[in-house]
């Protein structure tokens, strides 16, 4: 069984970001411009100031850690460190729901009336599960990353 918890703690950003599949490093490293670093990676998004969660096992080992970092009043931006375990059964389709509640919730509250996400072009893998969670795809940012690569804005709005 999965498990979500909020405030996750910097020992789950490590052991997440340790475990990173290639494509996840990739983007990390074409957005920040440097070479792909655990420590960096793990303590730069445990740092972000939003609400953070942390999906675990029942013998509470962390598979993905998340959140949200607010860049305007009502825009927030999602980011997502995960493992390859959390895109198989049987965590993919309970992590997905965990995803969508949380969504729901932010929009819900009052506190969001926009959550957007920014994907490197290159990972069209992920673009389904993107559609899934209820994103919409708004257009791509030509020369968006730090090694020149288009990455996709995606969003989902409170109507």
């Amino acid at each position: 069984m999965l498990h979500c918890y909020n405030n996750p703690y910097l020992l789950d950003f490590l052991i997440v970001c340790d475990k990173m599949p290639p494509d996840e490093r990739a983007q990390l490293e074409a957005f920040v411009g440097e070479p792909y670093d655990v420590d960096r990676a793990a303590i730069g998004n445990f740092m972000t100031l939003g609400p953070k969660w942390v999906w675990k096992t029942d013998e509470g080992v962390p598979l993905a850690v998340g959140g949200y970092v607010l860049q305007r009043k009502g825009v927030w931006r999602d980011f997502l460190l995960s493992t390859p375990e959390i895109w198989q059964r049987p965590h993919w389709f309970p992590f997905t729901r965990s995803v969508v509640k949380i969504m729901n919730s932010m929009l819900l509250s009052g506190e969001a009336h926009r959550l957007e996400c920014i994907s490197l072009a290159s990972r069209t893998k992920a673009f389904s599960w993107y559609d899934t969670i209820g994103y919409n795809k708004e257009g791509v940012l030509h020369g968006y990353a730090a090694d020149g690569s288009d990455a996709v804005l995606y969003a989902r709005c409170r109507h």
